[in-house]
């Protein structure tokens, strides 16, 4: 059974990728991606801290704690795919700026698909990714139907209101396929992970949080969209890369997949943690 579900793996990922990039291209508009981005100097900051600290980060705890390679790969990958797709969504949950967060992850997306096979050459040794090759099935699986989706928002706004829930249900169910496939057919691999490597996941996801949270300015609303999308990586572009680059190294998508996973699960504590103390201060205020 694992031998007949293990090459559908990567079919999965290109689904769910594809419908979720279109979920949101049909949300987007070039109003919302280019209206925050007037501030210069925070966007810059913001790619660099998104794009070349977190990055860093990652490579410097694989350094510090021993992991297996495969592990280590895994880690670096899922911090390389800046410019998480659900990162707006949380952001506006905890009352962020929310425009500011669809603005950057555009410009995050960008980046990723333009620089992310060539930094993979660059931030893992003995790594041989075919730079033409994976750029291609980043623009056919992720630029595209983004582009898709925004131009039927701008032209057919109606049309896509209408689809928009439908294909965003679509895609968390090829979600939850793709979970369970990874999980089933690498259920060995994810029991016997390595202590030190889900530090290293946790670690990645609170110093990434508090440089992002730290580098953005004044204004609260920026500084909390900034910390969502920095330590919240694009999961579904790390995914594809780990299971159709290294394929004969299978840990890989399996630390990748997790990280994906737990970014959710850390994104919602916060959530919960803002809420809370945003009541205990109103209540405070109250008194």
């Amino acid at each position: 059974m694992d031998e007949f579900l293990r090459p559908s793996v990567p079919l999965a990922i290109a689904i769910f990728l594809v419908t979720a990039m279109l979920s949101l291209g049909l949300d987007l508009t070039l109003k919302q991606i280019m209206e925050p981005l007037r501030n210069r100097r925070l966007v810059i900051k913001s790619v660099l801290i998104s794009g070349l600290a977190v990055p860093l980060v990652a490579i410097a705890l694989t350094q510090a704690l021993a992991m297996e390679q495969a592990l280590a790969t895994g880690l670096i990958v899922y911090a390389l795919a800046a410019g998480t797709e659900g990162g707006p969504k949380f952001v506006q949950l905890v009352k962020g700026s929310t425009a500011f967060a669809f603005g950057l992850l555009g410009v995050l997306l960008t980046v990723t698909v333009v620089f992310l096979p060539l930094a993979i050459n660059l931030a893992i040794p003995g790594a041989e990714v075919s730079v033409g090759e994976v750029v291609v099935k980043l623009l056919l699986l992720v630029a595209l139907p983004i582009a898709v989706g925004m131009v039927v928002n701008a032209r057919v706004a109606d049309l896509a209101a209408r689809i928009s829930p439908g294909v965003h249900r679509l895609s968390m169910i090829f979600l939850a396929i793709l979970f369970f496939l990874v999980i089933y057919v690498n259920i060995d691999a994810i029991v016997s992970l390595q202590w030190t490597a889900l530090l290293a996941g946790l670690l990645l996801f609170a110093i990434s949080y508090v440089i992002g949270y730290a580098a953005g300015g004044p204004a609260v609303e920026d500084r909390k969209a900034l910390a969502f999308m920095t330590f919240a990586r694009n999961g579904s572009i790390s995914m594809l890369i780990a299971g159709q680059v290294f394929i004969e190294q299978p840990q890989v998508l399996v630390m990748a997949t997790l990280m994906a996973a737990g970014s959710v699960v850390v994104a919602v504590i916060v959530v919960v943690t803002d809420r809370l103390l945003n009541r205990r201060t109103g209540v405070a205020t109250a008194i």
